[in-house]
């Protein structure tokens, strides 16, 4: 027990070790077994490929970050910047629970419990909106804290930064606020919170760093908050669903959390010291979940599993001294490595293998760098000008735009209204192809047309010309498997199709 409790009691270098776990082991292991990023990774790098101050689903720092770490590593650079994105987020709430007035020891282990959490572990190689937001979380609650305890303006400057940073990596970073409240209320600091000048400055800040996207959002329509209302559900909801969407929510939270809620109701059991009050810690673990399911409760709306990513952040802060957690290392420890393993192997067999026992590919295990290629040749055997526009869904789309040297900008599922950052007439100008799946087996006589697909495109550009199909092996799949994919070509100065008399 000595060894071990002189592990615990050397909170940098556990926490060196944390980090360098994540950022080695988990950007290698979806490097090794991935063939293509994940779907939400290549829909980021797609946006950012364009630069623009939004995109058709969503606000544009996680795009800008994917485009920069994919320029500089490839593939490896978006596994790596999620795994920043945790450990940075790590560190903050190390440091806030120090703040929070939880010893080392406890603050640590609010940290290293992460890895006993699925959102931590086997799904964070899939970068995306809720990953960029987690360090804006943990440290704005920091900030948040420290600028009612310091009475300074500096760390107000801090919240109104992680906040307004937060909101442009997705508008669901408003709910870092209300666990903030919450504490403030539980340390009985509200009152003063809402009277300090800082409060008024820090949401001046978040608005002026938010302000560029505002304006872009106005200017197309506020498509970005259409896209979250659909994504929650906009249809008429029946009575019943105001309780059942935030129970369902909450429940599948707790079920995420249990690996975690097991190991503190086991350290509770064996530990004969009283639970330990930390003001303030009870509200930062629980408050956007409440917040979230007050919402659900009074709109109806369906909240969305993997928005709680962010939320799952603080929960160690709460648990650890209410469950002494502390005083049990073995029980950490063993939780850790346990769960670690089970998700690193999972992912392993899951992705790495999977190609070999599965008819129908995970997106990644797709051919990105071969499907790329194969559509650039197409294009190449038209014309010597680089690929301007391909017009296909969010994942082949973004897979051309990523893994061509070309890097095409996308017509999403050829629709303007989501491609916010080119016209149909610089379509007709310079051409583009088209892509979609055909069929997952090659030889399957079961084809999906163009027109099933994209029905209106052959009006859109009468001199829409079919090419050959595309057949491309599946990666790893055994019997030489195939895909065909469906290609054709919109060459350049398309005329413009006249208006029906």
């Amino acid at each position: 027990m000595k060894t071990q409790s002189s592990i615990l009691d050397t909170p940098s270098r556990l926490l060196g070790l944390w980090s360098l776990y994540h950022l080695v082991v988990w950007t290698l292991l979806p490097r090794a077994c991935n063939t293509c990023l994940p779907l939400d990774s290549v829909e980021a790098v797609m946006w950012g490929s364009q630069w623009q101050w939004g995109y058709d689903k969503h606000p544009p720092l996680s795009a800008w970050a994917a485009e920069l770490f994919t320029h500089l590593m490839g593939d490896a650079g978006l596994y790596f910047l999620s795994q920043l994105c945790i450990v940075v987020a790590g560190l903050g709430i190390y440091h806030l629970g120090r703040r929070l007035k939880l010893g080392a020891r406890q603050s640590m282990v609010a940290v290293l419990l992460f890895d006993t959490i699925y959102f931590f572990q086997y799904i964070s190689p899939e970068f995306n909106v809720n990953y960029i937001q987690m360090p804006f979380w943990a440290w704005g609650w920091y900030f948040g804290i420290a600028a009612v305890e310091r009475k300074r303006l500096l760390p107000w400057i801090g919240l109104g930064l992680c906040v307004g940073l937060g909101a442009l990596g997705k508008y669901l970073a408003l709910f870092m606020l209300p666990p903030l409240f919450l504490a403030w209320l539980g340390r009985g600091e509200l009152k003063q919170a809402l009277k300090s000048p800082g409060l008024y400055l820090a949401g001046v800040v978040s608005l002026i760093i938010f302000l560029p996207h505002l304006v872009w959002m106005k200017e197309h329509d506020w498509i970005t908050l259409t896209y979250g209302l659909k994504r929650g559900g906009t249809d008429p909801v029946h009575w019943w669903q105001h309780l059942w969407n935030p129970l369902e929510f909450l429940f599948t939270q707790a079920a995420i959390l249990a690996p975690l809620i097991l190991t503190a109701l086991f350290c509770r059991i064996k530990s004969a010291d009283e639970p330990e009050k930390i003001p303030g810690s009870c509200g930062m673990a629980m408050g956007a979940y409440l917040a979230v399911a007050a919402l659900s409760l009074a709109t109806g709306m369906e909240p969305v599993t993997m928005w709680a990513a962010p939320m799952a952040l603080g929960v160690g802060l709460w648990f650890v001294p209410r469950f002494r957690m502390e005083l049990h290392p073995r029980a950490i420890l063993v939780a850790m490595v346990l769960m670690s393993a089970t998700f690193t192997i999972a992912y392993g067999i899951v992705y790495g293998l999977g190609p070999l026992f599965r008819d129908k590919p995970h997106r990644v295990n797709y051919p990105g760098k071969p499907l790329a290629q194969a559509v650039e040749q197409s294009w190449h055997e038209k014309q010597s000008a680089p690929l301007p526009y391909i017009v296909a869904d969010e994942f082949l789309g973004g897979i051309v735009n990523y893994y061509s040297s070309d890097r095409p900008a996308v017509m999403i599922r050829g629709s303007l209204a989501r491609s916010t950052y080119l016209t149909e007439e610089q379509v007709r100008q310079k051409g583009a192809i088209i892509l979609w799946l055909k069929a997952r087996d090659f030889l399957s006589e079961k084809k999906t047309p163009l027109g099933q697909v994209f029905p209106d495109l052959a009006k859109r550009f009468p001199t829409l010309e079919p090419l050959p199909d595309l057949i491309v092996p599946w990666p790893r799949m055994p019997n030489h498997q195939a895909g065909r994919f469906g290609v054709a070509y919109i060459p350049p100065h398309s005329p413009t199709r006249l208006p029906e008399k």
